[in-house]
């Protein structure tokens, strides 16, 4: 006997909806609005009426054949829309969704823009370097150069796309959760001046109400956990975890995966400093790299003649 991937086939339509619904959703509601649409609009000249509309756009209801491609076809969408979100529509809506997307930037997926936009909180975990809903701008630049990405246009645009994100990431009323190895923070990609200011951002960003910061101590049996996850929530539909590898990631949303991800932050909650141990530690690693930097600072004329004895 075999079981569905997907906790919401009970046999019976539920108001919430699946995550690849709510992309295809707000994919339609970008293209209708770039097209100078209103709901309205649609819903006339495809004489469908306008809860038809509505429940497309907010992936409350699956799309039934065909309404896909006459929707895109009115909107004017273009050819590479067309196609991609008429594939889309046929796609398994079993829980498990993938999508390929550039190195190291998953940032610009539609399904990651409704995720940080439309979820009330988030848990994250990034075992090679700090989550990118907390990254500088330097520090951006840094760890896409590690993924291949060449000092131009294309490595500017994407510096700009993840700092422009991440205010709205965390507008909801969270918390928002970030556990981050002690090695992502000693093993800095970048000059020291970015490691220094990357620790300042992360320290302030740790006293906000909604910010919840743990530092996972170098010994913590993590090994394991090598790629990094998100785990979202949402008010009125299931969780999603978002696993995020190189080239591609995942969306999980079966009760079986969840409840695998919610052990290990509940793992990470056991092994992590906590809130105010971290602030502690990032204080503490800040005034070392501010003594190594003062030390490696050459002496000024009036600093020498005070450091040179007296003869």
């Amino acid at each position: 006997m075999t079981t569905s991937r997907n906790p919401l086939k009970t046999g019976k339509e539920k108001k919430f909806s699946t995550i690849k619904r709510r992309e295809m959703g707000a994919e339609l509601r970008r293209i209708r609005k770039r097209a100078g649409y209103l709901g309205v609009n649609m819903a006339f000249m495809l004489d469908w009426g306008e809860p038809a509309i509505s429940h497309m756009e907010n992936g409350t209801r699956k799309p039934q054949d065909g309404r896909v491609a006459l929707y895109l076809a009115r909107a004017k969408a273009t050819t590479e829309e067309f196609d991609r979100l008429v594939a889309l529509d046929r796609y398994p809506d079993d829980g498990c969704q993938a999508r390929p997307h550039p190195a190291g930037f998953p940032d610009s997926l539609p399904i990651v823009t409704v995720l940080d936009t439309e979820s009330i909180s988030f848990a994250t975990y990034d075992a090679l370097s700090i989550p990118r809903h907390l990254q500088i701008e330097p520090y951006i630049r840094a760890v896409l150069r590690t993924h291949g990405y060449e000092n131009g246009f294309a490595l500017d645009a994407a510096v700009q796309d993840r700092l422009t994100r991440q205010p709205s990431s965390m507008r909801k009323p969270g918390p928002f959760t970030f556990y981050i190895p002690e090695a992502a923070l000693h093993d800095k990609p970048g000059s020291a001046e970015v490691a220094h200011e990357q620790l300042v951002h992360l320290s302030i960003l740790s006293s906000l109400p909604r910010c919840h910061i743990h530092l996972v101590p170098a010994d913590a049996p993590v090994t394991d956990l090598c790629t990094g996850f998100t785990l979202y929530r949402h008010d009125e539909h299931p969780p999603v975890l978002h696993h995020q590898l190189p080239t591609a990631s995942l969306f999980l949303e079966s009760a079986h995966d969840i409840a695998y991800y919610q052990g290990q932050l509940e793992r990470l909650a056991e092994l992590a400093l906590g809130q105010q141990e971290t602030r502690e530690w990032l204080t503490q690693k800040l005034a070392e790299i501010e003594l190594r930097q003062e030390r490696a600072r050459p002496l000024s004329p009036q600093r020498l003649a005070v450091a040179e004895p007296e003869t």
